[in-house]
């Protein structure tokens, strides 16, 4: 026990350490918060979420919209991007010191910011933009207020998403080495181990332990799991589920750091300092994919399968992976630790017995090779496979059946199973027999394990309906020939308006999905914000609005298939 704790001080005093190294190649006096309120944060930098480490940190706004955001110090505008979807109303800002601050889901922009982009959604007439100003155009000062905290875009609700990038890289870093701290006052915790055997390229759950006051004892040194866990021989790998703690001891976040030491040697080191955009997507192979996608919580393996090549290892010792090949008993701890130093220790001991471990067998002799492409036909489907596409060799099932589904118009064809991940896209071409429906209205639909149909896409060319997707499923044929859904909102039996501040309209389609949408009166154009994930458009009254007179409105929203609605009438809006 006295090793395992000089063991512990050893990690502290290695992970202060590394923190100091981190202050010193970093500017932690240059930039100021964007906000004037204590930097709680609703998701440190690097969190774990679906298909990317997260890249900023998430400042809660406490359901509030409409709070000041600052710029963290003197720069220009270099980007200003208005999406439905992602970061929603955003802004770039180039500083001289070589980094790049970026403000996301804004609720607006503010001053120069606001009537320039307003001037190009005019110009342009339309919602969506990616826009780079001239470095000369917008400049900006330190604690200028450039926008207003908001909820756009992909946000789930209100809060400030804040990014500094390196310029040149285009790499995300984290903000608290910058000295923009986030409030953090509790320890991170492990709330579970898994041990893998990774024999033969197959990796097989052998243990997966829920860590709990029942299996396990608190020491001086950390957290020490009672039994001693039996393995198969072999090549070994272990997981963990582990979390941070902020204001409370019930709110999960994301880890900053760990280390995995086994036997006292150390085999792995995971810090999450810098997101390359390029590698983000590397996290579906750090973590345990196919155990999230059916139970919901995410393992991060402290060793790497072959096909990850995510720059978020420190160190590494033969990819983290233990070759056991006796029946000693072998010690191995974690040291987790949070971005202020404060850290988590726990234990376990492990024993191999002389079975094997065992991997379900292959439904065929088909494989598919990560650092190769390839090309599968069968029985009226294509699947193209990039290189780089796999994480890691693959042995794929490809079933095909004739469901008893409404409105589907092909075979459907399960492509192996969706809890296996994909780096890059692939694409799924299936037969089709045009005869009794335009061929413009094809798409591809995923079919869910309950049997519901979830429209996919994809387009018709040359007998085949083709998608890029990067998700595995079972997908198949169907038609989207319904146009989409428009009600103006809020509006009486004399279609009056009496809301003085905005006009709602509420836009849905049943499939494909809404492609553009247009908003004049009398005849001319005015812009419509789109709120994609509450299907709402909306027009902000502003000096130009008529007020208590007749005047046509006209609404033209497009699904992605080519079907159209148009909604007009004579309007008043009330004042």
């Amino acid at each position: 026990m006295l090793l395992q704790k000089k063991i512990y001080l050893l990690f502290i005093a290695l992970l202060v350490g590394i923190m100091n190294v981190q202050a010193q190649h970093y500017p932690v006096n240059y930039f100021i918060a964007p906000m004037d309120t204590p930097l709680y944060l609703s998701a440190p930098f690097g969190s774990l979420r679906d298909n990317h480490f997260h890249s900023g940190m998430d400042i809660r706004t406490f359901e509030k919209e409409g709070l000041p955001v600052y710029a963290v110090a003197d720069g220009y505008v270099s980007r200003i991007k208005v999406s439905a979807v992602g970061y929603g109303k955003a802004v770039y800002i180039n500083h001289p010191n070589g980094y790049t601050s970026v403000y996301a889901h804004l609720l607006k922009y503010e001053g120069t910011i606001a009537s320039y982009i307003k001037s190009i959604h005019y110009l342009e007439q339309k919602f969506e933009l990616d826009n780079f100003p001239n470095k000369d155009l917008i400049k900006i000062k330190k604690g200028e207020i450039i926008g207003w905290s908001g909820n756009s875009g992909g946000s789930t609700g209100p809060h400030l998403h804040f990014e500094i990038r390196d310029t040149k890289q285009e790499e995300s870093i984290n903000p608290e080495l910058f000295g923009i701290t986030g409030v953090d006052l509790y320890n991170p915790t492990l709330k579970r181990l898994v041990v893998y055997a990774l024999n033969n390229n197959r990796t097989v759950v052998q243990h997966n332990i829920a860590i709990n006051d029942n299996n396990s004892i608190k020491t001086d040194s950390g957290t020490l799991l009672l039994d001693t866990l039996t393995i198969a021989k072999g090549a070994t790998g272990f997981g963990i589920e582990a979390y941070d703690y902020l204001m409370n001891e019930y709110k999960t976040y994301s880890i900053y750091c760990t280390d995995f030491f086994f036997n006292q040697i150390k085999r792995f080191s995971y810090r999450i300092d810098r997101v390359n955009f390029a590698e983000t997507r590397y996290i579906n192979t750090h973590i345990d994919y196919d155990l999230y996608k059916r139970d919901g919580y995410r393992i991060q393996k402290c060793f790497l399968d072959d096909g990850n090549k995510a720059q978020v290892y420190p160190y590494i010792r033969n990819k983290g992976k233990v070759l056991i090949d006796d029946t000693l008993t072998h010690t191995l701890h974690f040291c987790i630790g949070d971005f202020d130093g404060r850290s988590y220790t726990f234990y376990a001991k492990v024993k191999a017995n002389n079975k094997t471990a065992h991997s379900e067998t292959p439904c065929n002799d088909l494989v598919w090779y990560p650092n190769s492409k390839q090309i599968f036909k069968r029985d009226g489907i294509t699947i193209s496979i990039p290189e780089g596409a796999l994480y890691d060799t693959l042995n794929p099932c490809v079933i095909v059946t004739k469901p008893n589904l409404t409105g589907i118009l092909s075979y459907a064809y399960k492509i192996h199973s969706s809890n296996t991940p994909l780096h890059k896209s692939i694409a799924i071409a299936i037969d089709v027999d045009t005869a009794t429906i335009a061929s413009s209205k094809l798409l591809l639909a995923s079919i869910k394990k309950d049997g519901s149909l979830t429209a996919a896409g994809g387009e018709y060319k040359q007998g085949k309906v083709t998608l890029l997707t990067s998700n595995f499923g079972t997908y198949t044929i169907i038609a989207d020939t319904i146009s989409p859904t428009v009600k103006v909102l809020r509006l009486n039996v004399e279609n009056e308006l009496s809301d003085t501040t905005k006009l709602l309209i509420k836009t849905t389609d049943n499939m494909a999905g809404i492609s553009d949408y247009n908003g004049y009166i009398n005849g001319t154009w005015i812009l419509l914000d789109y709120d994609a994930k509450n299907d709402i458009l909306q027009y902000d009254f502003d000096e130009k609005t008529k007020f208590n007179q007749k005047q046509e409105l006209n609404i033209i929203v497009n699904d992605k298939k080519g079907n159209t609605t148009t909604w007009k009438s004579d309007v008043i809006f009330k004042k």
